[in-house]
Formats: structure tokens, C-alpha cells, sequence
């Protein structure tokens, strides 16, 4: 697979995600892939069943359920493509989470093996609060 077909992938991540279709999501992975971020390496990632549970129908926390993302940008190098995403979420609390992520993708055999994300933590524990993580 090629740098548009990697970026296509990541898209159609993203729109399966917003159409709250995580069970074909899944299937956009390696079955040992990992998810994490700001770690040196993907050694340090956890395994996407830490994702798996937290991206459930629906997501409690939000407004009928759902989070959506925008992909603003995409980047694609080799077997890793860069992303620029921005979620949107009201909550059930009054607030709004919007959030604006770095998420690198890397590929294996044209799925994704690895994504390393990066958010603003400030903002997470702003809307979420301390979840007694540094």
C-alpha cells in the first residue's frame, strides 16, 4: 500500500469513528497494535483494548453519547502519516471538551500498527479533571 492509500485509512478511521462504528474501526488494525502517547517508544504503548474500552455506544460523559473528530491535515511520509485532528464533545455536565491532537499512524502491511497521540493534557484534566495522573 501506498502514502495516499495509508492516509485514506486514516480518514476512514476517523469517519467510522464519528459514525460510532467501532466494531469496523477495529478492523482498521493490526491485531497487536498499540495506542499511546508522548513515550519514546511504541515498547512503552498499551494495546488497543485500553481504547477498546473507553470507546463505547455511547460515551457516557457526552452529550447522546458521541464525540466527533476533524481531520484538518494530513501528512504522509513512508509508512507513517501525521494528522491534525480536533474533537468536539458536549458534555453532559454543560461544558464542551475540544480538544486538538498531533496523532502519528504508523503501517503494517496497510493497517495501522501504531498511533501515537498528543493532546492538550491541560485542557483533558481542565474538562475531565485530576484523574490523579501527573
Amino acid at each position: 500500500m501506498g502514502i495516499d492509500d495509508n492516509k485514506e485509512v486514516v480518514l476512514e478511521l476517523y469517519r467510522r469513528m464519528n459514525a460510532r462504528q467501532y466494531a469496523e474501526m477495529w478492523a482498521l488494525f493490526t491485531p497487536d497494535a498499540k495506542w499511546g502517547g508522548g513515550r519514546a517508544s511504541a515498547a512503552d504503548f498499551g494495546s488497543i483494548d485500553g481504547m477498546r474500552a473507553i470507546m463505547v455506544d455511547p460515551m457516557p460523559i457526552f452529550t447522546e453519547g458521541a464525540i466527533t473528530f476533524t481531520v484538518h491535515a494530513l501528512t504522509a511520509e513512508g509508512d507513517r502519516v501525521a494528522a491534525e485532528v480536533e474533537s468536539y464533545a458536549p458534555l453532559v455536565t454543560g461544558g464542551v471538551y475540544n480538544n486538538h491532537y498531533h496523532m502519528l499512524f504508523e503501517f503494517r502491511d496497510g493497517r495501522i500498527a501504531v498511533v501515537k497521540e498528543y493532546a492538550d493534557t491541560a485542557h483533558a484534566r481542565d474538562v475531565f479533571g485530576d484523574l490523579g495522573t501527573a
